[in-house]
């Protein structure tokens, strides 16, 4: 066989033909070859591709304004796809959402890092800056910072220094080149925005304590948020008398009540009375019985539990409001102990338990005590699965009580997955209970808290949200003897359960 030193010497001579996606042609292609069928494979295929084309440092300005955008609108269905499952409004077969998490985040990661080099490439050109395009990508970038930012939220992560650079350095941008405000169509099933609101929104939803509200709650606010950033305005001038925040739009921190050392070119301040004001309008109007679908808002914004929400951030949010202090002091207490989540598994436990020996303990985890004060106590323990707040712990053997009933206040999770919790003290002294309500055979279970540590109140119930009604009259049972009582009015309401005192109307 004949040697083809004429083909050996094009090959060695000839440009090596790129692979992958690194054209708006290639991506074309590309897109064409995805699997159909296998929605994560395919999203996985193009995370793969962005990740290749962010790492071509040959690629031209113009050729990115291209593929970028395109490679985004194509995967758009495919990231609310999977999104619909992570969330749960889709059950698809063989996926789970815990499967679908990491490509979801990755996309989110590797678009807005396109949309940056994007921007940086372009702005570098002189009268680039005013730019359709080079606008648009700023908003979809800033856009997919403040969604990461959400979901960090709503996992209970707190913010890594990069999201809040790219986001302070995408609005200090967009403003030095006066397109901060201009409305634009990110997408075109978008309604229009501009690129300080969304900055706004991400704003206000760290200043609404995400570590201290559920995860479902912060999406709620996240929405809210859409309708009220308007009513905020960043201004470049210190107002001690009007302004309560402040951010600093060239550095990595987040938003942070004013301080005396918050002075310069590169704050920007706001007050957020016009907010707190409207919130409180919002509530009369709920309160009076108007729907949150007439007020523009989500249905769910009515519950009891997201009426209690936001009064909580009226407050957060309200010029009189002070900064919160801690009431107790914390003493270092590292030692082992055995928790039961939920108030499904808490009640029998104390119903069938007399005593808190390990034998009793077999079903309850093992976390660790980090700190305990006079209100409560810190813990910490290793899962993927984080509690929300405002679940309820039963903690045995602490200190000198054998069970103590705690609700979840605060959430944090390292990127390791450790989560740290802050747990308030409701009772040490829990009692099983049954509720009848009058006039008829069913009863419920609830637990009673005949007292509290001195920051709570003594002598109030733990009741399932289904059974509670103000006012209502029930039959109150505990230790072979029954009372007449009434409902006060919530003390909190959880996702599952309400806090109430009562009243004694009479012994039966």
């Amino acid at each position: 066989m004949m040697f083809d030193i004429k083909g050996l010497v094009n090959s060695l001579f000839r440009p090596t033909t790129q692979e992958g996606v690194f054209d708006l042609k290639s991506a074309t292609i590309f897109m064409d070859e995805l699997p159909e069928s296998d929605i994560l494979q395919a999203q996985i295929e193009i995370v793969k591709a962005l990740q290749q084309l962010n790492q071509n440092p040959q690629i031209s300005s113009n050729e990115l304004f291209k593929t970028i955008p395109y490679l985004d609108e194509k995967a758009g269905p495919l990231q609310s796809h999977l999104l619909d499952i992570y969330h749960g409004r889709i059950i698809e077969e063989g996926i789970s959402p815990h499967q679908v998490l990491p490509t979801v985040l990755s996309f989110w990661q590797e678009m807005a890092t396109g949309y940056l080099i994007g921007i940086k490439l372009a702005s570098q050109k002189v009268g680039r800056t005013q730019d359709k395009k080079l606008q648009l990508f700023t908003l979809r970038a800033i856009e997919l910072f403040a969604t990461q930012a959400r979901y960090a939220y709503m996992r209970h992560l707190d913010l890594d220094n990069h999201i809040w650079r790219n986001l302070n350095r995408l609005y200090h941008f967009s403003e030095q080149n006066n397109f901060a405000k201009t409305p634009q169509i990110t997408y075109s099933s978008s309604e229009p925005s501009n690129i300080q609101d969304h900055y706004i929104q991400t704003l206000m939803l760290s200043l609404a304590n995400p570590d201290k509200v559920q995860s479902s709650q912060i999406n709620l606010i996240a929405t809210w948020l859409k309708k009220w950033s308007a009513l905020i305005e960043l201004e470049p001038e210190l107002k001690p008398q009007k302004h309560l925040f402040a951010i600093n739009i060239t550095g990595t921190g987040k938003p942070k009540r004013i301080r005396r050392d918050m002075v310069g070119e590169n704050w920007r301040y706001w007050t957020t009375t016009p907010i707190a004001e409207h919130i409180n309008q919002l509530i009369q109007q709920l309160n009076q019985g108007q729907s949150a679908a007439s007020l523009g808002l989500p249905e769910e914004t009515s519950s009891p539990a997201n009426l209690d929400l936001l009064q909580t951030l009226s407050n957060l949010w309200s010029r009189d409001s002070l900064t919160p202090v801690r009431q107790h002091e914390r003493q270092n207490n590292t030692k082992s102990i055995h928790v039961i989540t939920g108030i499904q598994k808490i009640i029998p436990f104390i119903t069938q338990q007399t005593t808190a020996s390990s034998a009793d303990l077999l079903e309850a985890q093992k976390w660790e005590l980090a700190d305990a004060s006079a209100g409560g106590f810190g813990l910490n323990y290793h899962s993927d699965t984080p509690l929300e707040v405002g679940e309820f712990l039963g903690l045995a053997n602490i200190g000198q009580h054998p069970f103590t009933i705690g609700i979840v206040r605060r959430v944090n999770r390292s990127q390791k997955g450790i989560m740290s919790i802050g747990v308030e003290t409701l009772t040490q002294n829990p009692v099983i209970v049954s509720l009848s309500p009058l006039l008829t055979e069913e009863r419920f279970q609830c637990i009673y808290a005949p007292e509290g540590p001195s920051t709570n109140p003594a002598r109030f119930l733990i009741i399932p949200s289904a059974v509670f009604a103000e006012n209502q009259e029930y039959k109150f049972t505990a230790q072979e003897k029954s009372y007449r009582i009434r409902l006060s009015p919530a003390m909190e309401h959880t996702e599952q359960c309400v806090l109430a005192k009562f009243a004694v109307l009479e012994k039966l």
